[in-house]
């Protein structure tokens, strides 16, 4: 008699395989039986080590910054114009997305310690969903942009992220990738401390990882110099002038071929801040360089991690 976890996997499988036409099962036999799934098994186990990794420092961090994950000196606005334009303090709620995933978030539902809702007017039935929104991406997000969009061979590169805050791309980027260099460069003091106290408690190589306070416009060296830039949505963070002028600044000192990795189309950015007909030709927008690990993903998932090159 099978083992009932043996059974409970056959039952899955026979699931997925009846939503998939004949040739799409002739390519999943060939894979079983070609032996090629060993490999990628072996693989996708060792993505799950290095997500373990990042949960434990996830959870390092839960204890040194409020729930919130926004530190007291932070100055956090909502967008006057734009997609989330529609933001505001009442009908928004931060929830990071490198702390807490959607289990989490279910769970912390379920108990109480989050809403879903909530009341447009002190009545009882008048409510509307709030909106969930996170200052950093999410360890799935990190780690389709090792290990799908970027390429595999990053030893000489080095890695720039803009506005670096608690640090989930630079742990994401040392786990997930061969990076030499890997840099954060962030505003916020305190944030920086968390990242600095992170780094030391979990050993990461200061020689590889580190972390610079300071306004990214004034150091254009840092982004000069960098492979690939990292930028997570600025509109929380500056107002609409100094969005403006980041761009101008970003365009000015980037360097040709320099990877740019956005979670919101730069069309929709630059459309937003009335400056895309004078940055049309600025960047190529980029085909994953590893599409043979799109296997580890529902890659409908990270159809907002926009890859670019700058031209």
């Amino acid at each position: 008699m099978e083992d009932d976890s043996v059974v409970t996997a056959k039952h899955s499988v026979l699931e997925i395989f009846s939503d998939l036409d004949a040739s799409q099962l002739d390519s999943i036999e060939q894979w079983i039986c070609s032996h090629s799934y060993k490999k990628d098994l072996e693989h996708f186990k060792a993505l799950q080590n290095s997500e373990k990794m990042l949960i434990k420092i996830g959870n390092s961090i839960k204890k040194i910054v409020p729930f919130e994950a926004e530190m007291p000196s932070e100055v956090i606005t909502p967008p006057m114009v734009g997609d989330q334009s529609d933001c505001n303090k009442v009908n928004t709620l931060h929830v990071d997305e490198f702390l807490y995933d959607e289990m989490e978030v279910n769970d912390l539902v379920k108990k109480g310690k989050l809403k879903r809702r909530y009341c447009r007017d002190c009545t009882s039935r008048n409510v509307q969903d709030l909106i969930y929104i996170s200052h950093s991406m999410s360890r799935q997000a990190l780690k389709y942009i090792f290990k799908v969009q970027l390429p595999k061979e990053l030893e000489d590169k080095q890695i720039l992220d803009v506005g670096s805050r608690l640090g989930a791309v630079l742990y994401g980027a040392y786990y997930f990738s061969n990076a030499g260099t890997i840099i954060g460069i962030e505003m916020n003091e305190e944030c920086c401390d968390v990242q600095k106290r992170i780094i030391e408690q979990h050993s990461l190589d200061s020689n590889r990882i580190k972390v610079v306070h300071s306004d990214v416009m004034e150091r254009s060296d840092l982004v000069a110099n960098s492979d690939i830039i990292i930028i997570n949505i600025l509109e929380f963070f500056v107002d609409h002038e100094k969005h403006k002028e980041m761009w101008y600044f970003f365009k000015k000192h980037i360097k040709k071929g320099t990877y740019l990795i956005c979670n919101r189309s730069m069309n929709d950015t630059l459309a937003n801040l009335d400056i895309f007909e004078e940055f049309l030709n600025w960047l190529s927008i980029c085909k994953p360089n590893q599409m043979e690990n799109e296997i580890f993903f529902d890659v409908e998932d990270y159809s907002e991690l926009y890859l670019y090159t700058v031209n």
